[in-house]
């Protein structure tokens, strides 16, 4: 029979009915029951067992009254037959297991604190990778038998993206972009992979690897160019201080594991291995000895103090080079559930450090003399630019982007980054041919999108891209899922991920996104755009005082965001206030001697263009010419 419904498992958990539309409503347990299903044994599991692993922290009677709950939610929205439960047993009916981003760890949005589901997930995750990984390598093989280098290289980046430390799916990209794949990114995975590996393990490629890498080189012109001096810095967080007396070092290393961990995931720089950062722990050494022996530019160091149930951790991050302090935070909190308030720290961490390395990075690259600039450091100089939100500065973001891609032509960040600033161009009303630029975004969006791996703020331009010129909201938020699964604590992938859900209708969604687009990088450049996010989403729910607030604080923070007197104008309309839409109408034409609401209307983006059509009859009322 066919499926009833289809779930992906592996990145953020998702659940489908047959027509395709999302099951609404599902809660975190109620997703992490439904993944257990589907990986036990037939697909079913005992009342016990799923009490126990769900609600293992509550007394018993608590936990078995808790899964009936959960149980009749469930059975409310799930199709008839989707879901069977009896006396003793729960087990799913007719369901389909979809694939999910590639590389995303198993219930990757779903966090319970709930010791017997954390081990359970942490051994079902590591499963689930190898498993995942040893498919992919063997439907690469299949492929590369079939001389079908293409889909054999996709297969192996598959699996890599699941066992990043597997030489034998490398040697087997490498033998598929020799036939007929792809050399440059293949050549390019090769380099990281023995980069990581001389980093973490101290080792190199083996014998048969480097033989392979060294013909598909010598192959012709697909090979990449040679690689820049300077790319992704590298980062090592060196064990905290246990300030407190008497106390042992056990939490505070368990902190530092979790950083770590959180900031393998955010792929603008290379993390240096905890047991390479943990070895210099007895040595008295200074930061810049520090960082030239574990060869990382940049060192993560902290301190932790105890009083009671009360925990204050500080955190620095240090340039490896001067010892200059770059950026530092302190995190109060309660000793409570220690593995939570380790994550707890780790995300803030996480989140709100890579804004500053980025800024370090960008103050890095603008010192160096233009001729001598990489790729990498083209594309960090024109961050700036792509984000001062004015017509001049996206141009010479598009620019030093261009320059960039000469370079090095299949540099992805470049290129995604290009799309979102070629987006950008109409959606701002900065364009002299709307469709045209829309049309060059999707372009270069689908040229990024077909090399990108797991490269999350890729991902993230590729998506903004998709979201602000095209008309596939689907695809932009699957997107943004890859990169969120990659890396849960990037600051623009929730800021994208609002403005994609406030195109889909879901409001109250969105605003959680940007809540937390938010909380992980407070001071962001792109914080207008979350206000302007938030100003859009609160208009959908009908809070048109709360709107307009959010518009005015996002053009304080950047005034230069003109275009927003179109959303001012119109919300004004909503509210009957004609005087005030009129005001705004003038200021918007005052910017834009231009605007025609045909013009209007092919530079908003059209996922948007069904929202508010009352507005743009207003436009015309208000006498803005055809």
């Amino acid at each position: 029979m066919p499926p009833l419904l289809t779930l992906q498992i592996d990145g953020p958990v998702e659940a489908r009915l047959p027509d395709g539309a999302p099951v609404p409503g599902l809660s975190a347990r109620g997703r992490a029951m439904l993944a257990y299903l589907a990986l036990a044994p037939d697909r079913q599991a005992s009342r016990i067992a799923l009490a126990t692993l769900l609600w293992g922290d509550r007394a018993e009677e608590q936990a078995r009254g808790s899964l009936r709950q959960e149980l009749s939610s469930l059975r409310k929205r799930l199709p008839d037959g989707a879901l069977h439960a009896d006396r003793s047993a729960v087990r799913l009916g007719a369901v389909e297991i979809a694939e999910g981003p590639a590389g995303a760890d198993l219930l990757a949005d779903v966090a319970l604190h709930c010791e017997p589901f954390e081990d359970w997930l942490r051994e079902a995750r590591a499963q689930r990778h190898a498993q995942l990984a040893g498919a992919a390598l063997a439907a690469a093989e299949r492929a590369l038998a079939d001389d079908n280098g293409a889909a054999a290289q996709d297969a192996a980046e598959r699996a890599l993206s699941h066992d990043p430390d597997d030489e034998r799916a490398l040697r087997v990209l490498l033998r598929a972009a020799a036939d007929g794949g792809r050399p440059g990114p293949a050549l390019a995975t090769c380099q990281a992979f023995a980069e990581r590996q001389r980093a973490d393990h101290g080792t190199g490629l083996s014998d048969d690897t480097r033989t392979l890498a060294d013909a598909l080189h010598k192959s012709g012109p697909a090979a990449p160019r040679p690689k820049e001096a300077r790319s992704e810095p590298a980062i090592a967080v060196l064990r905290f201080e246990e300030l407190t007396r008497g106390a042992d070092d056990m939490f505070a290393d368990g902190v530092v594991e979790e950083i770590t961990g959180a900031l393998s995931h955010v792929r603008d720089f290379r993390v240096i291995a905890r047991q390479s950062a943990f070895a210099l722990g007895a040595e008295a050494l200074d930061v810049t000895e520090a960082a030239r022996r574990l060869r990382a530019d940049y060192l993560v160091e902290g301190t932790v103090r105890r009083s009671g149930e009360r925990v204050r951790i500080s955190v620095q991050l240090v340039d490896g080079e001067t010892g200059a302090t770059l950026w530092a935070d302190r995190y109060d909190d309660r000793m409570d559930d220690l593995f939570e308030l380790q994550d707890r720290i780790a995300a803030h961490v996480a989140g709100q450090l890579s804004p500053s390395l980025r800024a370090a990075e960008i103050r890095r690259a603008g010192a160096r003399q233009p001729a001598d600039r990489s790729a990498y450091d083209l594309m960090l100089t024109a961050l700036p630019h792509f984000w001062a939100h004015r017509k001049a500065d996206n141009d010479r973001a598009i620019a030093l982007l261009d320059a960039a891609l000469e370079q090095d032509p299949d540099y992805v960040p470049a290129m995604a980054y290009k799309a979102w600033a070629l987006a950008q161009k109409p959606s701002y009303m900065w364009s002299d041919d709307p469709d045209a630029d829309h049309r060059a975004a999707l372009v270069a969006a689908d040229a990024a999108a077909q090399r990108v791996t797991d490269h999350a703020p890729s991902l993230v331009a590729i998506g903004a891209a998709v979201t602000l010129s095209g008309n596939d909201v689907d695809r932009a938020n699957s997107l943004i899922d890859r990169a969120l699964a990659i890396d849960p604590n990037n600051a623009w992938g929730w800021m994208r991920r609002g403005w994609a859900w406030t195109y889909c209708g879901r409001a109250e969604e969105a605003l959680d996104a940007f809540d937390r687009a938010e909380e992980l990088s407070p001071l962001d450049p792109f914080r207008f755009n979350i206000f302007f996010g938030q100003a859009v989403a609160v208009r959908t729910l009908g809070r048109y005082d709360e709107a307009i607030r959010l518009l005015r604080e996002g053009m304080h923070a950047n005034p230069g965001c003109t275009w927003v007197y179109r959303i001012l104008a119109g919300v004004y309309t909503l509210m009957d206030r004609k005087a005030d839409a009129d005001a705004m109408l003038r200021k918007l034409t005052e910017h834009y001697p231009h605007l025609t609401v045909g013009y209007l209307l092919n530079c908003i983006p059209p996922t948007a263009r069904h929202f508010q059509p009352d507005y743009i009859e207003a436009l015309k009322r208000m006498g803005l010419p055809e």
